[in-house]
């Protein structure tokens, strides 16, 4: 999942286009059907066509969906920054530290159980 180009991309087998003619009732019944079915394990696909029937001006819906799209780009392309802007910073003063924990460690090991 490296880019999200779309947000009803990568689930089931029901389209954009699908979703709003279902919702206009511009099929037949065997089509209807036929995607009720395949919504039907999908509550991503649910959610969506609660959501789509609840807004008023039709033919705005896609530009939503664009608004939204870009919004989520945005949102990605920010955390991916953000994770690129932390790399790992020079490691020597950690190993310096770790070996002499270890040494440490191991010199009074065997000054308590030589000299007991």
């Amino acid at each position: 999942m490296s880019q999200w180009n779309n947000i009803f991309k990568k689930e089931a087998d029901v389209s954009e286009e699908e979703l709003l003619q279902y919702l206009n009732q511009e099929l037949s019944e065997a089509e209807m059907q036929a995607i009720e079915e395949k919504m039907a394990d999908s509550a991503f696909h649910q959610d969506a066509l609660e959501g789509l029937a609840q807004i008023n001006n039709k033919s705005s819906i896609q530009s939503i969906t664009n608004s939204l799209n870009q919004q989520l780009s945005k949102q990605i392309s920010r955390r991916n920054k953000r994770t690129k802007k932390r790399p790992i910073q020079d490691q020597q003063w950690l190993i310096v530290v770790v070996l002499s924990v270890l040494i440490l460690s191991i010199v009074g090991y065997l000054l308590i159980h030589f000299y007991r």
